[in-house]
């Protein structure tokens, strides 16, 4: 038996030969950097340890020795192996590279020495460092302060997304019917939506069919809605679109559905882009640490940081004053916290970085009632640019026939203050030249927030969108104002007026409470007080009680008062659950005071939602159906759906029926009897993880791949084929010519293919991909034989074909 100390010394040789091999592996040094190991011809040590003078700017008479040491630094357990570098006093030297490697800041290049042409520097010239060598188990391991580290920057996950996969040609149907029964008046309407998708974008069409039937009149009628073909440009942020849209207005400006060219930003297809000013934090860690990003004390972020500074960008910031905390905590448990205050606003944008939106084409008149109502052409134009983190400048122009618009202005944050608003516009149509000025506040902070707005326009101002029954208001105003009390709620008022030409003015102030009771649910308190004409004040209050997970009760009160309509007070209750992500059912109960009642029932599956209603008020019951899904057609094959209002994928499984399908750990679906399913529902150009319940495959299924990322265009689909196939696999038994088994340890594989399988005791093996006839060779010992195995396809998910014999070779 070795005795203890014979132990330890092939434990230690055992150990030095593995760390030899794991450095040769993963150290940068090169093969010519080996070779430079070995031990010079001349100039020996007793210990025959090498001994080779440096050429450098040291003293031509010293001498190293080399060191191969397991290396690690501020408890990162690194455990790589590096040369180092020891001269006759015992100090050590590192190579450059190394210090590189292990993301040191880069040391003075006069504290270098230089040895076989590379630069290496002592560990006692590089400040705030400790360390500690053992000879005997080969190992340095260094401390230093978390200066001496470059930094790192971490950023969140949205700013390396996968690009989109290309949409292949495909299209989608949706429909939303309903019918309506009262009295002797009924109702059909349906809007149904067409699309088409391929690779160069998404067209959609809209159509609404209705048909109304009572005693004294009938109609019917089909009112096309809108039609546009979109192309997005994800790598640019921006969007094209040819047809119907809506015109950008600005800030100042009226949108206006138009037929033609728009053409803009779009940052919505880049999930997670932040336009506004990011916002940034940095810290230190000593050692290897967890950081945990709290905005306004929620968790944002959780990640990993070697030692070292540390910065953290491009933070999901909410609009309004609020702190960002860093919970900095290392391997010993100890926590150090990193406070930092901000102030965002979504009006403004970042230096340097813009957004617009042009358009041109001609007005859409009575959208909804007539099918191809266009009026006179128009162009507009909006130009954001972020002069500044703080301020950001904006152009908007528009023009019709004989009338021109165009204004500008800027927006900027004023630390403590809030987000200031400046524009100043000018028109000139026929009736002369006019002009509008707007002025803004707004704060959002804790516990205060404030928004404040003024718009004056002139008789002759004259603008898109305006029209000669709705001028725009002389002055218009409106303040607000709200406090945060915490646990005691939010208490908030505001007030809107508007000074008119040829109508009557408005003044309303509203006035609202609203406090969290927990467990027991919510209650909301306001009022609306209308100052113009004759003065009438509406008081609502509501208790929100929570149920469950989806089911919640609520008792609200309305009470109106008027000078003309005397005074009156309704009470509701109501009791809803809400139907649930997947398949499954919800419904809505109601009473009021005034006798009038409501119930409905609503039904969902994968195909489709429907919701059964009947109401009844004032002695007149009314009866509601409702049913909306949609169809999606992808590859040549059709699937019926819920209503298609994202983008989609097709599950293929090929053979493999009933298989769970899930969306981001969701139930989304099961695979049909050619193993194919439709998951909707999808963010178009962000990553869905689509996943399987592998419970739901049979045991002899080949599984490459459980889990797959789809990152799908605008409203279009794509195709999610698993890479999941029978394995073709079976157990038998081979035996030689003389009827002995083949040996343990002997291999089988196809010939042509390259799948090795083990034989087992008994010359017992287990391949897969067979087919009805294979052709297996045997290998063992430099001997080989060939043979035939027959295999059908069965239920049996490990069937056994028996024994076959390898002829030619005896054991």
């Amino acid at each position: 038996m070795p005795t203890r100390s014979t132990q330890n010394l092939c434990w230690a040789a055992h150990k030095l030969a593995a760390a030899f091999l794991i450095w040769a592996t993963v150290n940068p040094c090169s093969a010519a950097s080996i070779d430079r190991w070995k031990p010079p011809a001349t100039d020996q040590r007793s210990d025959d340890v090498p001994v080779i003078p440096v050429a450098g700017p040291i003293d031509s008479t010293a001498r190293f020795q080399e060191r191969l040491l397991l290396v690690d630094i501020n408890r990162q357990q690194l455990d790589q192996m590096a040369l180092v570098l020891q001269d006759e006093s015992g100090t050590l030297y590192l190579w450059s590279q190394d210090l590189q490697r292990w993301r040191f800041q880069q040391p003075p290049s006069s504290a270098a020495i230089k040895y076989q042409g590379e630069a290496y520097y002592s560990l006692t010239a590089l400040p705030g460092l400790s360390y500690r060598y053992d000879a005997k188990e080969l190992t340095l391991t260094i401390e230093v302060q978390s200066s001496a580290f470059v930094s790192t920057r971490l950023t969140n996950r949205y700013d390396a997304l996968q690009p989109p996969e290309k949409a292949t040609p495909g299209g989608f149907l949706n429909y939303d019917l309903y019918f309506s029964r009262s009295a002797d008046s009924t109702q059909r309407s349906g809007v149904f939506e067409l699309g088409y998708f391929n690779s160069h974008g998404v067209g959609t069409g809209n159509v609404l069919v209705e048909q109304l039937v009572d005693p004294q009149a009938s109609s019917s009628r089909i009112t096309r809605l809108d039609t546009t073909w979109t192309i997005d440009k994800p790598e640019k942020l921006r969007t094209l679109r040819l047809g119907d849209a809506i015109s950008g207005a600005g800030t100042w400006g009226r949108s206006v559905r138009f037929a033609g060219i728009q053409y803009g930003s779009n940052f919505a297809t880049q999930p997670g882009f932040i336009s506004s000013p990011s916002q940034s934090i940095a810290g230190q860690a000593v050692l290897p640490s967890t950081v945990d990003v709290f905005v306004n004390n929620a968790l944002v972020s959780r990640q990993n940081v070697p030692p070292g500074p540390f910065s953290i960008s491009n933070l999901p910031i909410v609009t309004g004053a609020g702190e960002v905390q860093l919970v900095v905590r290392d391997v010993m448990g100890r926590e150090q916290i990193i406070r930092r205050p901000f102030y965002a606003s979504q009006s403004l944008l970042r230096k340097g970085l813009k957004t617009f939106s042009y358009e041109l084409g001609f007005v859409r008149e009575n959208f909804g009632i007539e099918s191809n109502a266009y009026g006179s052409w128009m162009a507009s134009g909006t130009y954001r640019r972020g002069l500044t983190d703080n301020m950001t400048g904006e152009v908007h122009a528009e023009a019709m026939p004989g009338q021109t618009t165009a204004g500008a202005g800027l927006d900027y944050r004023m630390a403590q203050v809030g987000t200031l608003s400046a524009y100043a516009v000018g028109s000139h149509d026929k009736t002369g030249t006019g002009g509008l000025m707007l002025m803004g506040i707004e704060r959002q902070a804790d516990p205060w927030s404030l928004g404040a707005r003024v718009q004056w326009a002139s008789s002759s101002f004259s603008q898109l969108g305006q029209t000669q029954a709705l001028p725009p208001p002389i002055l218009s105003s409106s303040v607000s104002l709200s406090y945060m009390a915490g646990a005691a709620g939010a208490v908030s008022v505001a007030y809107v007026g508007e000074h008119n030409r040829d109508r009557a003015d408005t003044r309303i102030a509203t006035a609202s409470y609203s406090v969290s009771l927990g467990s027991f649910g919510s209650f909301t308190l306001s009022a609306l007080r209308n100052l113009t004409g004759e003065a009438s004040t509406s008081i609502f209050a509501l208790l929100s009680v929570p149920l469950g997970a989806s089911r919640s009760m609520s008792v609200s009160a309305q009470s109106a008062r008027g000078a003309g309509t005397g005074s009156r007070t309704d009470f509701t209750t109501t009791l809803q659950s809400n139907l649930p992500m997947g398949e499954g059912y919800g419904y809505r109960l109601q009473t009021r005071s005034d006798n009038a009642a409501q119930a409905s029932l609503s039904l969902q599956n994968n195909f489709a939602t429907s919701t059964l209603e009947l109401a009844q008020s004032q002695g007149v019951t009314a009866k509601r159906l409702g049913v909306s899904g949609g169809v999606a057609i992808l590859g040549g094959d059709g699937f019926l759906s819920r209503r298609i209002d994202q983008s989609f994928a097709v599950v293929r499984i090929p053979d493999y029926p009933n298989v769970r399908v899930l969306t981001d750990n969701q139930p989304a679906g099961r695979t049909d009897t050619e193993g194919n399913a439709l998951i909707p529902r999808l963010r178009a150009y962000d990553v869905n993880v689509i996943s399987i319940d592998q419970r739901d495959l049979p045991m002899n299924a080949q599984i490459n791949a459980l889990k797959v990322e789809a990152v799908p265009y605008f409203r279009s689909g794509m195709d999610v084929l698993f890479p999941i196939k029978f394995s073709n696999g079976a157990t038998f038994t081979i035996h030689l010519e003389d009827g002995t088994p083949l040996p343990v340890g002997a291999s089988v594989h196809e010939v042509g293919g390259n799948g090795i399988y083990p034989v087992g005791y008994d010359g017992e093996v287990y391949v897969m991909g067979l087919n009805p006839a294979t052709r297996l060779r045997a290998s063992w010992n430099g001997q080989s034989c060939d043979f035939t195995v027959s295999f059908t396809r069965s239920t049996d998910p490990l069937p056994y074909l028996g024994t076959f014999l390898c002829k030619g070779v005896n054991r």
